[in-house]
């Protein structure tokens, strides 16, 4: 554990569960019910925050047709495994990956790995299920409720009904009274820069990765 608590004034997450993510190395697919849900955000909070204040070795997986990310991070240029991927503040990135390519990353990263799905298919279906945890965004907004409640009928056609729906933080009073959607919903965290996270932040991630 010795490096890990250089955020020394983080304490409300406890050892036992810094210890259960560390041991338990996982695959963590990220989905949204529709288009600008904020997978990406949330993807590059989970994956930093593994590398930065876990030390731990982690791969993001780009799965969609074109790349959002490469001007970010794309500026160091690396070689994986015969993939041409990135480095960017220590975490390894391959970009606009196909269904095959992400299965055959997953089959040969020794590490986390984080997996920004852009769109649900059946090429990503076979991704999503090689997925430990499943994270779906969406906004329970009386606008936006009908792409959840779509995306849920998929998943659980598929067999991959999720456990959690992370909605913006201004749509807690929409929050429906019980749990019709027969998921649990949960606030999405507000981080303000992914790519610079704060003490702050790591308590909320930690409840997503877990």
């Amino acid at each position: 554990m010795k490096g890990i608590f250089k955020f020394k004034h983080w304490q409300k997450t406890s050892t036992n569960k810094i210890q259960k993510i560390i041991k338990n190395k996982k695959v963590i697919g990220v989905i949204g019910a529709s288009r600008k849900m904020g997978v990406t955000h949330i993807c590059l909070c989970i994956a930093n925050f593994l590398q930065s204040a876990l030390k731990q070795n982690v791969l993001y997986i780009e799965l969609a047709e074109d790349s959002q990310l490469l001007p970010v991070v794309g500026e160091k240029q690396i070689n994986f495994d015969g993939h041409i991927a990135f480095s960017y503040k220590k975490v390894t990135y391959v970009l606009a990956c196909d269904e095959e390519e992400a299965v055959s990353l997953i089959n040969s990263w020794n590490g986390h790995i984080v997996i920004d799905v852009a769109d649900y298919s059946k090429n990503s279906y076979q991704v999503l299920c090689r997925c430990d945890k499943k994270i779906m965004i969406g906004s329970l907004q009386p606008w936006c409720i009908k792409d959840v409640e779509m995306m849920i009928e998929k998943l659980k056609g598929d067999g991959l009904k999720e456990k959690f729906i992370y909605t913006y933080e201004n749509d807690t009073d929409t929050k429906p009274s019980g749990n019709p959607l027969g998921c649990t919903i949960r606030t999405r965290p507000f981080i303000e820069n992914p790519l610079k996270l704060k003490e702050e932040d790591f308590n909320a991630i930690v409840e997503m990765i877990l």
